[in-house]
């Protein structure tokens, strides 16, 4: 079948496959009038930079909420030990006594007297007021190494008045509030912020520390 002649004029490209046109952006038509298209610039603009400031303050104010939200959690969960003690009718008693409204891991305990630390009751009642007693004489209890609930408190030595003769009771009782007496503590919240205080001080601002360090000379039940 005989093939029919190219049209006169028109040009074939040499290959076969034709390239289609780059796209273009589409842009925003203009309004013909200079002065309405600034301000509408300007409003957007406006709006844009209104936005990201709302933005911002937004984000600053969830900041703020969630610290304060944090220290309202670790305020109904801190614990503040106290040093107590007291002369009754039949003995005399040192304690100590958690006033805070969270539970205390009490990590360390040191007993000073006169600048040298103690580390079991018989030694100390040696040492501040002559006392020659034996275990059976005292009621004692372990500080370290406990959790203290809020109100809770631990009386670590008991002295009976039965037990000892007058002298030693009022030695004791010049001791138990003399300066002295530390009863130095380190104690941490159920979140492990940790703080450290002389009990007998009466502080209402104990030191925050990292960590508790246990003292050279720690406090026990035993030499």
């Amino acid at each position: 079948m005989p093939l029919r002649p190219a049209a006169a004029g028109r040009v074939f490209p040499s290959d076969a496959s034709v390239s289609p046109e780059a796209g273009h952006h589409a842009e925003p038509r203009a309004s013909g009038h200079k002065w309405f298209d600034i301000t509408i610039t300007i409003c957007i603009l406006l709006v844009s930079v209104s936005s990201l400031i709302v933005a911002i303050v937004h984000s600053q104010t969830l900041e703020k909420m969630a610290d304060a939200n944090a220290r309202l959690v670790e305020a109904n969960s801190w614990p503040f030990l106290a040093y107590g003690t007291g002369e009754y009718s039949d003995n005399i008693e040192l304690a100590v006594r958690n006033e805070g409204v969270g539970p205390a891991k009490i990590e360390t305990v040191e007993l000073v007297w006169n600048g040298v630390a103690y580390p079991d009751p018989i030694s100390f009642l040696a040492a501040c007021c002559g006392a020659r007693l034996k275990y059976s004489d005292l009621g004692t209890s372990l500080v370290a190494g406990r959790v203290l609930r809020a109100g809770d408190s631990i009386d670590f030595l008991v002295v009976p008045k039965t037990k000892s003769d007058g002298i030693t009771i009022a030695r004791l009782n010049a001791a138990r509030l003399s300066p002295k007496l530390s009863v130095n503590v380190c104690y941490c919240s159920v979140f492990d912020e940790c703080w450290t205080e002389d009990l007998v001080r009466l502080s209402l601002r104990p030191r925050h520390v990292d960590r508790c360090t246990p003292p050279r000379v720690p406090y026990t039940l035993r030499p």
